[in-house]
């Protein structure tokens, strides 16, 4: 049981690439700090105490877009009855407006976005 909607917030680096191994090692670190920044601000906001990170990379990995990206998704102590039902979630909220994840309106975003960025 989740104990709050599913947040899984996603990291891109500013260089658009299939691969991580693409990125080179500047770009790789400002890639890790900028998610370790933006996890900070997750987990406080939405009252996490640990952090699921994950880059699914390549198509063979689960990567469903052909650019590389990390999911940050807060979590706590119990959310799942198991631990590793995470994934599955994630997977089911892949695309668009489908039953793991419906649909939001543009002011709904807005208000996402501009909760997060007070943390900045």
């Amino acid at each position: 049981m989740l104990f709050f909607f599913f947040i899984d917030v996603l990291v891109v680096p500013k260089k658009n690439t299939p691969r991580l191994h693409d990125l080179s090692d500047e770009e790789i670190v400002d890639f890790m700090l900028s998610a370790q920044k933006i996890g900070r601000a997750v987990e406080k906001h939405y009252q996490g105490t640990s952090l699921t990170m994950t880059i699914q990379d390549g198509p063979q990995a689960g990567q469903t877009v052909p650019h590389v990206h990390m999911h940050l998704i807060p979590r706590k102590k119990g959310d799942w009855a198991n631990n590793d039902d995470v994934y599955e979630e994630l997977d089911k909220s892949k695309g668009v407006d489908n039953e793991g994840r419906p649909p939001r309106t543009e002011e709904d975003m807005k208000q996402e976005a501009d909760e997060l960025r007070v943390y900045f």
